[in-house]
C-alpha cells in the first residue's frame, strides 16, 4: 500500500513516461524546495489527500532530508519508482489514523516507511 496511493502511482507513472519529470524532481531537491511545494509545482496537488498533506507538513527537517536522499538515490538507480513501503490504507490515513514515517536502509537502498502508530 502507498500513502497517498494515487499520488505515488502518478509520480511513478510520470517517472517512467517523462525523463524531464525526474529532472524536475532532482532540481527541486537540489534547491531544497519544500515537499508540498514540489507536489504543487509538479501538478500533483489534486492527487494528494488533505490527510497526507498534513503528514508531509509535519515531517521534521531531518526526515525531509532523508526522504530527499532516498528519492535522489532512486533517481540514480534503474528503478524509477518511489521507495515507499506503507502498510496503512489510504482510507485509514484519510480517516485520521496516526502514522510514523521513517527512512531505513533496505536491500541496498533507502526506503521511506510509513506505519500506523
Amino acid at each position: 500500500m502507498n500513502p497517498g496511493a494515487t499520488l505515488i502511482t502518478q509520480i511513478n507513472a510520470n517517472l517512467v513516461a517523462d525523463p524531464n519529470f525526474a529532472q524536475q524532481i532532482r532540481s527541486m531537491h537540489a534547491n531544497q524546495t519544500p515537499l508540498l511545494d514540489m507536489v504543487a509545482a509538479l501538478g500533483l496537488s489534486a492527487d494528494m489527500s488533505g490527510a497526507v498533506r498534513g503528514i508531509v507538513a509535519g515531517l521534521s527537517p531531518d526526515l525531509v532530508a532523508a526522504i530527499r536522499q532516498a528519492t535522489l538515490d532512486m533517481l540514480d538507480s534503474a528503478t524509477l519508482a518511489m521507495p515507499v513501503d506503507c502498510n496503512v490504507s489510504q482510507s485509514d490515513i484519510d480517516g485520521g489514523t496516526p502514522v510514523t514515517v521513517t527512512v531505513v536502509p533496505e536491500n541496498n537502498e533507502q526506503m521511506i516507511v510509513v506505519r500506523a502508530q
